[in-house]
């Protein structure tokens, strides 16, 4: 929950001792399930390797702008690190798994907790579509324009715990098109040729997004008649955009419009499939914000196009980092920027004066351990924008 919605219970919550503070993310978290709808069908596509600006307004991607008038324009939702495989495996199992490349990952299969072992634990089905597998249950490294490092389910592929079955693992060519019969949560992977990794702007921009309309128009319109939900996401940008990425919800339980809440990746995308569910978290996204104003059961309105804005960039933060303010706010100049760890305890202030609609000032990590941590613009004791920080 972003904390400009609820800025009084915020400000005294974080001014209270741990316990409170997990009170309080308790009765946050009961509220989280019972206000984000769980559709019969999820759809989640995964594209590659550009930042918003790239895709929400271009000409080149005309249907993927028709989603985002359809449904929930994520406008600050941002990616973890670069490059590709350890968001998708992050997106998937809210640990990067020890992963910082694209190779083929050591160890597996896996054990650790993960979105498709949860979903087939708790009753649900789980299936992964990736063009230009060779085969179900495929672990090879690529194949045509294949690219096992899209592929995060396949590193959990097996028999033991928290392991998914390999027919879980499918070609495209497997994609239904009866979508009753789509598993309960389910991820298409376009080929590298198709998902915007190959060739150059504006061209592969406008192949995926012809790609997307081809092989996932049927379902996006089936599912607005049969409470089902599609999801479009990238797994990182270009490294031009602070990793900020398009990211598309629509279905008939979405409010339709641009969320300009900041702060949000692939660990609160996560949660919010978990809470759907009703799943134990996996790995970081136990300390995640679940996306809730999205929908249309909570009656919580988005903010307006005067919202603070704010950017700390890169995120993670290994040494130092940037902090990006625009926007006008009601009160006095100064600002204060505030860090807390995951049990409220204030870590850090630093003051920002002489404020009059947009600033950029050094975050300096300090002797912060690594983790999970939340920061808070301040105006005296209002709180008027809010995110998530982690600390490598």
């Amino acid at each position: 929950m972003k904390a400009a919605y609820f800025p009084i219970a915020k400000t005294r919550i974080f001014s209270r001792t741990g316990i409170g503070v997990i009170f309080f993310s308790f009765i946050l978290q009961l509220t989280m399930l019972a206000v984000i709808p769980k559709p019969d069908k999820v759809v989640i596509c995964i594209l590659e390797n550009h930042g918003y600006p790239q895709v929400i307004g271009s000409g080149a991607a005309p249907y993927i702008n028709q989603l985002a008038g359809m449904g929930a324009n994520m406008v600050e939702f941002y990616a973890l690190t670069h490059p590709s495989q350890p968001n998708y495996i992050m997106l998937f199992s809210g640990e990067n798994q020890g992963v910082t490349t694209d190779a083929v990952p050591s160890g597996t299969p896996w054990s650790v907790p993960n979105l498709g072992a949860s979903l087939i634990d708790a009753g649900y089905t789980f299936g992964g579509y990736s063009e230009d597998l060779p085969g179900v249950g495929s672990n090879v490294a690529s194949s045509g324009a294949y690219a096992r490092k899209h592929n995060p389910w396949v590193n959990w592929q097996g028999t033991g715990t928290n392991q998914i079955p390999a027919s879980c693992n499918m070609p495209l060519t497997m994609f239904p098109t009866d979508f009753n019969l789509l598993p309960d949560l389910s991820f298409v992977i376009p080929n590298q040729d198709n998902d915007m990794h190959n060739g150059s702007d504006p061209a592969r921009i406008t192949i995926a997004d012809d790609w997307v309309r081809n092989h996932l128009e049927a379902y996006v319109n089936w599912a607005m008649t049969h409470n089902s939900l599609f999801i479009l996401t990238f797994d990182e940008d270009n490294n031009l955009y602070q990793n900020r990425i398009p990211t598309i919800f629509v279905g008939p339980m979405v409010q339709s419009g641009n969320y300009l809440a900041n702060g949000y990746h692939h660990y609160d995308h996560l949660r919010t499939l978990e809470d759907m569910f009703g799943l134990p978290y996996a790995g970081a996204s136990a300390a995640a914000d679940p996306i809730i104003e999205i929908w249309k059961t909570t009656g919580i309105e988005q903010p307006s196009g005067e919202a603070l804005r704010v950017i700390l960039y890169p995120n993670p933060v290994k040494e130092n980092a940037n902090l990006v303010i625009s926007g006008n706010v009601k009160f006095a100049t100064t600002l204060e920027f505030r860090l807390f760890d995951i049990l409220g305890n204030c870590v850090k202030k630093q003051s920002i004066l002489n404020y009059t609609g947009q600033a950029s000032i050094p975050f300096k990590r300090d002797d912060l351990s690594s983790g999970i941590y939340y920061w808070r613009i301040h105006e005296k004791d209002e709180i008027l924008s809010s995110g998530k920080v982690i600390l490598d």
